[in-house]
């Protein structure tokens, strides 16, 4: 379960973006791209050589090139951290959902 908390359940995300798309939005550069897929943490929605990702990725790789220009991250460092800053969203996610659900 934690493994798949970046990457969309379902396809109902029919929206994806091309590669250059993806590295135009966010900064990144193809290798870091091609490093944090073999990771787990981009998932392809098309295959190499026409690679697409999923909508949401792009806000992923925003975030990864933050954390490479504000903390100097290598794609290990970027893959570790998004993994858990997504985990800690889901959490809290789930922790105001329960809070909501007590007797007031």
């Amino acid at each position: 379960m934690a493994d798949d908390l970046l990457i969309p359940d379902d396809d109902t995300d029919a929206c994806t973006v091309a590669l250059e798309e993806l590295l135009a939005a966010s900064g990144l550069v193809h290798e870091e791209v091609s490093e944090l897929v073999q990771f787990g943490v981009f998932r392809c929605a098309g295959h190499a050589p026409q690679w697409t990702f999923h909508t949401h990725t792009v806000i992923l790789a925003r975030r990864a090139a933050r954390l490479r220009d504000d903390f100097g991250l290598n794609v290990p460092g970027m893959a570790l951290a998004l993994t858990y800053l997504e985990r800690i969203e889901a959490l809290e996610g789930r922790l105001r959902e329960l809070e909501s659900q007590l007797p007031r």
